[in-house]
């Protein structure tokens, strides 16, 4: 019963941290700022009735708990499936990338390579007519 309170607490505080921290910051501050609210007038209007108390902390937590996985899980699932499209998006825009740049550079540097012959045999024609003739 111990190791079973002792694991859904650090399982719960951990999931809770991280949702506040990277998922939903607000959200959770909003919805905590409501509970103890929530427990603050219940706890007035009871007449300090110790078994609501505990009734509202218990299924308060449950409900934090599951809210917390519940948003995890999106988190991770939408992650999940922005780092498959990036990856195939990077994959795919990679290699047209480097296809099509090879084209590019193979284009550029084939014309820029038939211009210098040719201005190399224009100069030398050129030289050679105006040094011979």
């Amino acid at each position: 019963m111990c190791v079973c309170v002792y694991v859904f607490v650090y399982v719960f505080v951990y999931v809770y941290v991280y949702v506040y921290v990277r998922v939903f910051h607000y959200t959770i501050v909003i919805i905590i700022i409501c509970y103890h609210h929530l427990i603050y007038f219940y706890y007035l209007y009871t007449y300090f009735s110790i078994n609501l108390i505990i009734y509202l902390f218990t299924y308060g937590f449950i409900f934090l708990f599951i809210y917390s996985l519940i948003y995890l899980f999106i988190y991770l699932f939408i992650h999940l499936f922005i780092y498959i499209y990036l990856f195939i998006y990077l994959f795919i825009h990679l290699f047209t990338y480097l296809f099509i740049y090879s084209f590019i550079h193979l284009f550029i540097y084939s014309f820029i390579h038939l211009f210098i012959h040719y201005y190399r045999y224009y100069c030398y024609c050129y030289y050679y007519y105006y040094y011979y003739y």
